[in-house]
């Protein structure tokens, strides 16, 4: 009886522990939903997104630092970089204290401090404006260039041949002082001998002949300057190659903090920079792991004259495997060598320069940084040529930093020369690449930067921080917030590029739903993982960088892609069951090649083991490619190059495109709506969709980021491929997550239908379905479905008409009558005093401010707050809900009805649900609209008025001058209505 007792109770604890086990997995699903849904509806930490803190000239104010801080906190914002930097020496910003002295570390620490009280983040710029240097970099430190003197000889024999140093310019082409030390014999202090050579000058040669190049370096004593060499018959040119100080000057740095920039190939410099700020910081502030201080950052790479650095040569020869000598004249004649031997040498060049700077600055850096608890941030992706100079393949680069950073613009292009004329400003989805790639939890974009002043609201920027979210970002950084030490003046003095996002911006005060909105698209996104079908490898060219999304490369609409570089492609790609897998559980389709050259067969060789493997690749025949590289690709490209399944294994690689092959495996987009217009989005709107999106994912759930590219309201039949689940909208703007009644599965997609607003967004979230939706699709007269939305309380159409809901249930018909009241007649407004307009004004009807007759309105920038009365008859027989409708705005408003706040609206629709607040009767309505600066500094031009004070009185944009620059419109434009829309609550066994 014991054993048969025992028996039974470990037959239950077993049965137990079996049925807990089961039960895990549907737990642990549960937990990441309720995770996320109380992440998504309060944000914090990482998800917040921060600005650039610009401290002009240094200069700084302790006591309005701290009010900064907190005014930073209140609204909503996670953090801070500081970044100091210069400002025009007229004496408008007086001289700071020179940066990393005494008294800057001073106030540095001060701010640290601060902000650790608060809760914020910090980032410290490693220098005073960028590139990475400063006051303390010494000439071995500093960055290096190559210089060549020449000489001609033609006395053939043994002699000694005195070979002049070369001339080091004391100024650039411009006429721009050069940085470089000089000791009392006129050298330079930092000099290193690197090479002579000898060539043989023949006439009517084109190209040089490096077989016919002699390396005489053995034969030259640098002490004497002289080479004893004996000298062949014939004209022989003597080239002498010597590495000095570049004397690239940081770019913009405050007035008492000049100084070189340091070599960003050399792994000494590096240490000695990173160490000279740890060693300044650590004694003040101690554990860093303790403060607010978590992040180092370098801006993105912009120095001109550097290209050398001791190490060069060996490292060239160990990653090519031969010597660099007979090739350094390509370095000032780019057209010395043939056409193949020079693309064969840059390439080789350009790649150790990328390495040098990847693993010697880049890595180095997280090194030292990680060491002290510390993350370093960095634009070291570019943006690339031909803007900038960054030698680097870039999601290598990127990967190699703790968070990586790109940038976008706002009212602001850089295009290429290209047919597509791709944005080089809009460096998105290569850094949400490196970010999954290396196992980056967030992707930070340097955000809405501009040359445009004070003519945006949130909702301006709304747009475009949406498209970057649908590249990728997980974490705008705002660029940026001018501190300003003196409360006197406004606008007041601000960088000039960027959007001006600070404590005298006009709308600052209202400023926080827009920030919670950034904060909660940024969560979900950081917190899940990216989906696409087509991995893109974006070849071995080095510098290497990814374009906008759909732009080089484009799978087709409704399709995505991730990028993946060399190095991963090598390192982490495999095949699993046919799809092409990441380390991380990303897994893919189709592998799409770009450009492929040179002899680096381990690429080849591993895209023949993945099609040996089953993987799907397609891409061109290489045509730059040669030696063991063309061998492997004769082999691989062996064929017609059309995709066939049966042809799988073969170790073949097709030349089908990527979405073509999709649809031959019955793979239908991940997201599709009716009546696309394109097969690709080109950004730049020529062909660009109605909607966009991005989609990702955690554990069972999925998240797709959806937006309107269109300032109009529009509805359409989303399809969705997301096979027996079900969807929730999931709004970032009022953190409301509503289950959406109204969906059907149509073989492997379910299709929803939406409705966006005026360049409206929002998430769609798939869970497991437990049971089939009562209704499937909801119709009306028109092609596409009416214009309704999801609410807490059901459905509420937008417009009248007849509706008709099928499904499941039985089919039910709705006659929508939307009950409005216009609300008209006169507006009191009230002004803030000393802008211009007066303190009162009566407005008949709502115009904007722009149009009114009195130039004190026309021209008024700040708050104006509208009051009125009115009477409000409750429709008969209603039950449904009223809102209140502002029409226009122009461009934040703070409404209060009956004495109670209704809140913050930033952007379209401006409209508040006030059935719980309005009364039959009179009613009490105060609109407080704020516009922007433009309007005030534009009067001040035309009235020669002198209202606001700042720096940038003279330009409102890069193209505008402010006497060019038209008036913003402004105030509440209306027309403003109350609007009664009866909800449509559909119960779980299909009732309305």
């Amino acid at each position: 009886m014991k054993i048969r007792t025992r028996n039974y109770l470990a037959f239950i604890v077993f049965s137990a522990c079996w049925l807990a086990c089961l039960a895990l997995p549907y737990a642990s699903k549960a937990q990441d939903l309720k995770t996320m849904q109380a992440g998504f509806k309060d944000p914090k930490g990482t998800a917040r997104p921060k600005v650039y803190w610009w401290w002009l000239n240094g200069h700084t104010d302790t006591t309005l630092l701290r009010e900064e801080l907190q005014s930073i906190k209140n609204a909503g914002l996670g953090g801070v970089d500081i970044f100091e930097i210069g400002f025009r020496s007229d004496g408008l910003v007086p001289a700071g204290p020179s940066f990393m002295g005494d008294e800057s570390l001073k106030t540095i620490t001060f701010a640290i401090q601060e902000a650790t009280k608060l809760g914020l983040e910090v980032g410290l710029n490693l220098a005073s404006s960028w590139n990475a240097g400063g006051s303390w970099v010494t000439p071995e430190y500093a960055a290096k260039s190559l210089y060549v003197s020449k000489l001609m000889m033609d006395k053939p024999g043994r002699q000694s041949i005195p070979v002049p140093f070369p001339d080091i310019p004391k100024k650039d082409s411009r006429g721009n002082e050069l940085l470089i030390q000089f000791a009392p014999d006129g050298r330079p202090v930092y000099r290193q001998e690197v090479a002579v050579l000898a060539i043989p000058v023949q006439a009517g040669q084109t190209y040089l002949d490096t077989s016919r190049i002699v390396n005489v370096t053995r034969y030259f004593d640098p002490k004497t300057e002289t080479l004893n060499w004996s000298v062949p018959t014939g004209t022989w040119e003597i080239h002498r190659y010597v590495c000095s100080n570049s004397g690239d000057p940081l770019l913009l740095p405050s007035p008492n903090s000049k100084g070189p920039i340091i070599d960003h190939f050399d792994s000494t410099a590096t240490r000695m920079h990173f160490m000279y700020f740890i060693n300044r910081l650590k004694p003040v502030l101690g554990d860093f792991r303790k403060t607010a201080l978590k992040n180092l950052y370098l801006a993105s790479f912009e120095a001109k004259n550097a290209l050398w650095t001791p190490s060069l040569a060996d490292q060239f020869k160990k990653l090519n495997g031969y010597d660099i000598a007979k090739f350094l004249p390509y370095i000032f004649n780019k057209t010395a060598f043939d056409p193949k031997t020079t693309d064969r040498f840059q390439q080789d060049l350009n790649r150790t320069i990328s390495e040098l700077m990847i693993n010697n600055h880049y890595r180095k850096g997280k090194e030292i940084a990680n060491r002290y608890g510390l993350n370093l941030i960095s634009e070291s992706g570019g943006p690339g040529p031909p803007l900038h100079n960054v030698p680097v393949e870039a999601i290598k680069a990127l990967g190699s930093l703790d968070v990586p950073r790109g940038e976008f613009w706002i009212n602001h292009a850089r295009l290429d020369d290209t047919k597509d004329s791709i944005d080089l400003l809009m460096l998105v989805k290569e850094i949400a690449a490196a970010s999954h790639l290396y196992r980056r939890k967030i992707t930070e974009l340097e955000a809405f930067t501009s040359f445009q002043n004070w003519q945006e609201g949130p909702g301006d920027m709304r747009p475009i921080g949406d498209r970057a979210f649908c590249e990728g970002m997980s974490r705008p950084v705002i660029h940026g917030f001018t501190h300003n030490p003196t409360r006197q003046g406004f606008p007041g003095n601000v960088y000039a590029a960027g959007t001006h996002f600070n404590v005298k911006t006009t709308w600052w005060p209202k400023v926080k739903p827009f920030n919670d909105y950034l904060a909660r698209v940024s969560y979900v996104l950081q917190e899940t993982g990216f989906v696409a079908d087509v991995l893109y490898y974006y070849g071995n060219k080095v510098p290497n960088f990814g374009t906008p999304k759909n732009s080089r490369f484009a799978v087709g609409s409704g399709y995505d892609y991730e990028l993946i570089n060399t190095e991963k492609l090598l390192s982490d790609l495999t095949v699993k069951n046919g799809l092409l897998t990441l380390p991380y559980g990303a897994q893919f389709k189709v592998l799409a090649l770009d450009e492929i050259i040179g002899d680096d067969p381990a690429v080849l060789r591993k895209l023949e083991e993945l099609a040996k493997a089953g993987a799907i690749i397609t891409g061109a025949k290489p045509t730059g490619v040669w030696g063991a590289s063309q061998t492997v690709a004769n082999r691989l490209w062996n064929g017609t190059g059309n995709f066939s399944p049966n042809e799988l294994k073969k170790g073949k690689v097709f030349t089908t495109p990527a979405g073509q092959i999709l649809q031959a495996l019955r793979v239908s987009p991940d997201f599709d709506y009716p009546d696309k217009g394109s097969q690709r989005i080109d950004y730049m709107g020529k062909s660009q969709p109605l909607l966009d999106y991005i989609h990702h994912k955690k554990g069972e759930l999925d998240f797709y980021f959806v937006r309107n590219t269109t300032d109009k309201t529009v509805a359409r039949l989303c399809s969705f491929r997301q096979p027996g689940k079900a969807p929730e909208l999931w709004d970032a703007v009022t953190g409301q997550i509503i289950p959406i009644p109204v969906y059907n599965q149509v073989g492997d997609h379910v299709e929803v239908p939406l409705t966006f607003g005026p360049y409206g967004s929002c998430f769609v979230v798939f869970n497991r379905q437990s049971s089939p939706p009562p209704f499937k699709a909801v119709t009306s007269t028109t092609a596409h479905p009416p214009l309704f939305t999801y609410t807490p309380n059901g459905l509420e159409f937008l417009e009248n008409g007849n509706v008709e809901l099928t499904g499941t249930a039985k089919a039910s018909r709705i006659d929508n009558r939307i009950q409005v009241q216009p609300i008209e007649g006169t507006w009191h407004v009230t002004f803030t005093k000393g802008w211009g307009a007066p303190e009162t004004a009566t407005f008949p009807t709502l115009i904007s401010w722009t149009q009114s007759a009195d130039k004190g309105i026309a021209h008024y920038s700040g708050a104006g707050l509208y009051t009125k009365t009115f009477t409000y008859t409750r429709p008969a027989a209603s039950s449904g809900r009223t809102y209140l409708d502002l029409g226009k705005v122009g461009k934040v408003a703070d409404v209060w009805l009956n004495g109670k706040p209704l809140g913050i609206t930033w952007a379209a629709p401006y409209r508040y649900d006030v059935t719980d607040v309005i009364k039959p009767g009179e009613n009490s309505l105060r609109v407080e609209v704020i516009n922007t600066w433009s309007n005030r500094i534009i009067g001040d031009i035309r009235e020669k008025e002198n209202y606001t004070q700042t720096n940038l009185k003279v330009r409102g944009s890069r193209e505008l001058l402010w006497s060019e620059t038209p008036l913003v419109e402004s105030g509440l434009l209306g027309p403003v209505t109350l609007q009664t829309v009866q909800p449509f609550h559909i119960t779980t066994n299909g009732k309305l």
